[in-house]
């Protein structure tokens, strides 16, 4: 078992040392996630009884399957430490540190606007249903009620605490915008604007860094489930880690689309996930003039690419143009909402990929590449297809 100098009662450790703005997990954190919650119980009673080791939190996971608790050690050479230790103790669990992910997106500094044209979106007149009867779920910070987002169904659920301040509501209100606001005043129109939105709030700003972790996205998760959605949008990344990693593998299990940001980490980037996990949807971003973005991640998880360079984008004041894999990410969201609105019956998962490539305008090398994916999405023809 663990060693009694290594795990402290909550109400005997010290508090953590002050964040670091960038690091790549919250200190002092270790997530364990049990498939079993009759296991996790078992291995949490004996953990309080022998070692009076008690987790911060614990949560069961309704639709996902078993437990996930969260441990505080005082130091990060305590924690590194403890995750061993727990590993060694609990084979069948899985542990890692509580990972950060964080919204993927970059400053736009030349605006442009062309996103209709280069997807060949149709106008709300040739595509009535417009993704109606559709739930999204959007995992990201606060959603703003701007004019754009007023005809919107959106329902909220924050999994921050009462001590966490909430991340900044541009990112999250942007995604939201693009994929069903309409602002007939300038002509703006999402891709499925009669989508219902579930906004799961999880983002947090710690100095002026906005992130969440790996538990608060697990949970966000959980809820989305409980609230049936048949889309969830993940405009943000981070380097993975196991407890994700064995989510995302239940996730893959279950019959919703997930749809992803491929990453700002550009040319030689490893991985950003949870794009690159099996079974989502890994969305590039390229400019008005078919480029990648300068930024973009590269690699075979790819799966297509939309536009995501200097997209305007309606706000609570006049506008402003947002640049990266987060908002190209969007894009495809409010696409594959229009072909679930449009066929409910003949859509699935499994088939959701292949569906939205069908029409895609080839770039950079010929068919799929680590670049572009299959293509950049031509929402007009997809759904032509889909009807014929």
């Amino acid at each position: 078992m663990l060693a009694g100098s290594l795990l402290q009662p909550l109400s005997q450790a010290p508090l953590p040392a002050p964040i670091a703005p960038r690091e790549g997990r919250e200190p002092g954190q270790i997530v364990v996630y049990w498939v079993s919650a009759d296991e996790a119980d078992a291995a949490l009673a004996t953990l309080l009884q022998v070692r009076h080791m008690a987790p911060t939190s614990a949560t069961r996971l309704e639709h996902l399957g078993g437990l996930v608790a969260v441990f505080q050690l005082s130091t990060q050479a305590l924690a590194n430490e403890a995750r061993e230790l727990l590993r060694k103790d609990f084979p069948s669990a899985t542990v890692d540190f509580n990972t950060r992910y964080r919204p993927l997106l970059q400053p736009s500094p030349q605006p442009r606007m062309y996103l209709p044209q280069k997807i060949d979106q149709p106008n709300p007149g040739a595509n009535p249903l417009g993704g109606a009867g559709v739930r999204i779920g959007i995992v990201d910070g606060p959603i703003a009620r701007t004019a754009a987002l007023n005809g919107v169904k959106v329902f909220r659920k924050s999994f921050l605490s009462s001590t966490e301040v909430a991340a900044p509501v541009g990112h999250a209100t942007s995604i939201a915008a693009l994929i069903a606001g309409q602002d007939p005043v300038v002509g703006f129109v999402g891709i499925a604007p009669q989508a219902s939105l579930y906004s799961a709030e999880i983002m947090r700003s710690i100095g002026p860094d906005d992130l969440t972790s790996s538990l608060a996205l697990i949970r966000a998760l959980d809820w989305l489930l409980a609230e049936k959605v048949q889309l969830i949008n993940l405009s943000l990344g981070g380097q993975g880690d196991m407890v994700m990693e064995k989510a995302f593998a239940k996730l893959a299990t279950l019959n919703v689309v997930v749809v992803a940001a491929a990453g700002n980490g550009g040319p030689t980037a490893a991985p950003a996930y949870p794009a690159a996990y099996p079974g989502v949807i890994a969305v590039t971003a390229t400019d008005a003039a078919d480029n990648l973005y300068v930024q973009a991640n590269r690699g075979s998880y790819i799966t297509l690419a939309a536009p995501g360079v200097d997209l305007w984008v309606p706000d609570t004041e006049l506008g402003h143009y947002v640049s990266g894999t987060s908002f190209s990410a969007a894009v495809v969201t409010g696409a594959s909402a229009l072909l679930l609105a449009q066929s409910p019956q003949s859509h699935n998962k499994a088939t959701m990929p292949q569906r939205l490539c069908r029409g895609a305008k080839d770039l950079g090398a010929r068919g799929t590449d680590a670049m572009y994916g299959c293509g950049l999405i031509q929402i007009g023809a997809l759904l032509r297809e889909d009807r014929s």
